[in-house]
Parts: structure tokens; C-alpha cells; sequence
């Protein structure tokens, strides 16, 4: 049985740059015309899919950005950076709307579940937790 091309091309379709430091995330919201990246550099950025441009540069991080994620209903976006810190966004507009010292190191990973209620994030090695933040 042949295996399926999960990507068909090698040939990217847009290529989006504007961040002054390696970019280390990137979430799609689910509605395939936005995405936010988070970089070394200590920002996000929201962009437009369609015209590759930035919708908003997005501040509030003491460390580099380690971890992004995005709502399924696009409500939200979360941010979770080196020093621990995790920011939650406004998934529409990118305004910052909560900063949270939530872990005691790195963030190295974020998801919200299926629902958009529950934000999870993992802390790195010193921290070794995960923890669950509830949305509503």
C-alpha cells in the first residue's frame, strides 16, 4: 500500500518574515486565514494569511516565546515564554489580556482542549508540571 503525501509540494506557499530573532512557534487558527508566531525576540505576531501582511505585533513577554497556541473557536491565543510567563490574547484583536507567572522555568508547550475551556501548559526540566487554566 502506497503512503499518503501529507504535504504534496516542496515548494512553500507564503513564506512570512518580521520577527528580529529566530521564531520557535506558530499556531493556525482553524479558520486557515490568520496564524501567530512567537519568537526569541520576545513578541508574537498575528499575520493574514491571505495577504502575508501583520495584522498586530503583540508585546508583553520578559523571555523568549517558547509556546503558542490558538483556541478552536479562535477566541483565545496563549503565549508562554522562557522566564515561565504565560500571556493569554485576545484571538480577534491580539490585545493582551492576562499575564500569569505560571511556571518556575520554560514553557515548553501549550494546547487548549476541543472545548476552548481548559489551557494546558508544561513547564521544562527544573519545573516538571503540567498545569490546567481554565478559560471561563
Amino acid at each position: 500500500m502506497a503512503a499518503e503525501r501529507v504535504i504534496p509540494s516542496n515548494t512553500p506557499t507564503r513564506a512570512l518574515q518580521d520577527h528580529q530573532n529566530s521564531i520557535t512557534a506558530v499556531a493556525v487558527f482553524l479558520d486557515r486565514c490568520r496564524i501567530v508566531t512567537g519568537s526569541l525576540d520576545k513578541t508574537l505576531r498575528l499575520w493574514d494569511l491571505k495577504d502575508g501582511v501583520v495584522l498586530k505585533k503583540m508585546e508583553g513577554h520578559r523571555g523568549g516565546v517558547r509556546a503558542v497556541a490558538v483556541s478552536q473557536d479562535g477566541q483565545f491565543i496563549a503565549s508562554g515564554d522562557d522566564k515561565g510567563g504565560l500571556i493569554a490574547w485576545d484571538g480577534k484583536t491580539g490585545e493582551l489580556t492576562k499575564v500569569i507567572e505560571a511556571h518556575s522555568d520554560k514553557i515548553c508547550s501549550l494546547d487548549f482542549s476541543p472545548d476552548s475551556e481548559v489551557l494546558a501548559s508544561t513547564g521544562s526540566t527544573s519545573d516538571k508540571s503540567t498545569k490546567m487554566w481554565s478559560t471561563e
